[in-house]
């Protein structure tokens, strides 16, 4: 299988969570309970828009595709175990990505997401890739195109 598009964001990874809607003036308002999504989403679609370019395919993607996202996670200096088995939630964390890739129209949606292979870990791990950083290393491969 040959990677559609691959990336890496340096940073800390930030989850993201159920939303809360309310009526502003007449107006629907949606508004995330992390005040640090917001950036973090911005510099995953910046660096998927980057890949997008590098790439010698034509996006969005409108078939099946999978994702691998391997997170790697700031280790607090008081915390001595192997795997990072605290807040945020991996399954949080990859919403983020999967909203990602749709703004920065790498996929037409999100549902074309067919498969993920996230991993969670902690940034100064021996089997991470990017050894030392805080961030997310993302590979996106077409099972289809259409």
């Amino acid at each position: 299988m040959i990677a559609a598009a691959q990336f890496v964001v340096v940073g800390n990874p930030e989850p993201q969570g159920s939303t809360r809607a309310f009526v502003v003036k007449g107006h629907a308002v949606t508004t995330s309970a992390n005040k640090n999504l917001k950036p973090w989403r911005t510099q995953v679609t910046a660096a998927a828009r980057n890949a997008m370019f590098a790439a010698p395919r034509s996006f969005p993607l409108l078939g099946a595709v999978t994702v691998h996202a391997e997170f790697a996670m700031r280790r607090p200096k008081s915390v001595r175990r192997r795997y990072p088995i605290v807040k945020p939630d991996l399954d949080k964390l990859q919403r983020a990505i999967g909203d990602a890739l749709v703004d920065a129209g790498l996929i037409k949606d999100d549902c074309q997401i067919v498969g993920w292979s996230p991993t969670k870990r902690y940034q100064d791990d021996p089997e991470i890739s990017l050894p030392g950083h805080p961030g997310v290393r993302v590979t996106v491969f077409a099972l289809e195109d259409k």
